[in-house]
């Protein structure tokens, strides 16, 4: 599979570092901000997932009542109803998961990444928080690098030949590398950012990390198996 370069993460690597600059983030609220953006990729993905599914379930009946041979007793409207359900609970599911996986990975960035306000991004302040209103609070102030991965990343939201049902099962399944490479590569950035470039070490460390978050090539989508498609010639939407 050939990796491409990603022009719309050209875009986005330009917002979010203008930003950045501008406002002088501090390696605390990048970190912050990247939790954000990954949160909101994974909402995204598994709304993006259940969406498609919903819209194309009724096209593809035949595709599942091949691999579930019970369908195939079901009136149209009993099994969208059945198919509505099956994406709801799998859909809201999902989103407890993740949410919770975050949550548990802004526990580490409290103690690693502790930030005002301690209410919210402090030791013993995001524990304890409701974590929508950290949440609200990052939208508020780093939206630019959430806005940047959904524009990059937004043929993982629109793109037919992804399997829907993966996409909402495991969103973090694409970018889950580039965000570890980006991670482990953060110690060694700022410390040789420091040593070059001393009080303005933070500014250049970002920039850099925002290049391996938004500028690193992307295997270019592949043909995998999604209900109804047929030698590679997409389903038709339902009416």
């Amino acid at each position: 599979m050939k990796s491409a370069f990603n022009p719309y993460g050209l875009l986005g690597f330009a917002l979010a570092c203008y930003f950045a600059v501008v406002q002088q983030w501090s390696l605390p609220e990048f970190c912050w901000g990247t939790w954000l953006a990954g949160l909101l990729y994974t909402w995204g993905c598994i709304a993006a997932g259940a969406l498609q599914i919903l819209l194309f379930a009724r096209s593809e009946k035949a595709a599942y009542e091949e691999r579930l041979p019970f369908l195939q007793h079901l009136s149209p409207i009993a099994f969208m109803f059945i198919v509505t359900v099956a994406v709801v609970c799998g859909g809201l599911l999902a989103f407890r998961v993740y949410s919770f996986l975050f949550g548990f990975y802004g526990l580490f960035l409290s103690v690693f990444a502790e930030m005002e306000p301690l209410v919210f991004f402090g030791r013993n302040g995001f524990i304890n928080s409701d974590f929508f209103g950290p949440v609200v609070y990052l939208l508020e102030r780093f939206w630019p690098v959430a806005v940047g991965v959904l524009v990059a990343n937004w043929e993982d939201f629109f793109g037919r030949l992804v399997n829907p049902w993966r996409r909402m099962v495991l969103p973090f399944q694409r970018e889950i590398l580039r965000l570890h490479v980006m991670i482990l590569a953060l110690p060694f950035v700022a410390m040789f950012s420091w040593m070059l470039f001393k009080g303005a070490y933070q500014s250049v460390t970002i920039v850099i990390l925002m290049g391996l978050l938004y500028l690193l090539p992307k295997k270019a989508a592949g043909k995998e198996w999604k209900p109804g498609a047929n030698d590679g010639e997409p389903a038709q939407p339902m009416h």
